[in-house]
């Protein structure tokens, strides 16, 4: 009988123990459940002052990292171009897999260009225009390719051209 008098002892101990800690542990849950109330009643009144606090939080953070990004940047642009191999090359680093990239580059001088196709075209008076197409129509005639008829006609239209309205030697007036 003894054993089975401290077999009971321990157990009854055992089962006291676990009713506390069933005790102690509603405590803390319902002192969890208060604690939620009171922040999420706070969190309720104060949410434009934690938003904008944190917009700033992440407005400084961001400035930071931009500064850094920056500095080191430009250390890295400085290496590149001391390097000899470098010189006149032209360099692209892409970021974020080919999302976003920098290319470095020289100006090519003026003898590295193509040649132009020919003479800059300019604008010519009218007058020299109408030499020109005079001399044009001449040597079509000596070479006859234009009879005489059809040189007079030209001729004729080119020193007389029809009329338009609202353009020629009219004067301007306010």
């Amino acid at each position: 009988m003894n054993m089975n008098s401290t077999n009971s002892g321990a157990e009854l101990f055992k089962g006291v123990l676990l009713a506390h800690l069933i005790i102690v542990l509603h405590v803390a849950v319902i002192a969890v459940v208060g604690l939620l109330v009171i922040f999420f009643g706070g969190l309720a009144r104060y949410w434009a002052w934690i938003l904008l606090g944190g917009l700033a939080a992440v407005v400084i953070l961001a400035a930071l990292v931009y500064r850094r990004i920056r500095a080191g940047s430009r250390r890295m642009v400085r290496d590149l171009r001391g390097l000899p191999d470098m010189a006149g090359a032209t360099t692209e680093i892409s970021f974020l897999g080919g999302l976003a990239s920098v290319k470095f580059s020289r100006p090519h001088p003026a003898s590295h260009l193509p040649p132009a196709a020919g003479p800059a075209a300019l604008l010519e008076e009218s007058e020299t225009q109408r030499i020109r197409e005079l001399a044009q129509l001449a040597q079509m005639v000596e070479k006859n390719l234009i009879t005489a008829e059809e040189f007079k006609r030209a001729k004729a239209a080119i020193l007389n051209p029809p009329r338009r309205p609202g353009f020629g030697s009219a004067r301007l007036e306010n």
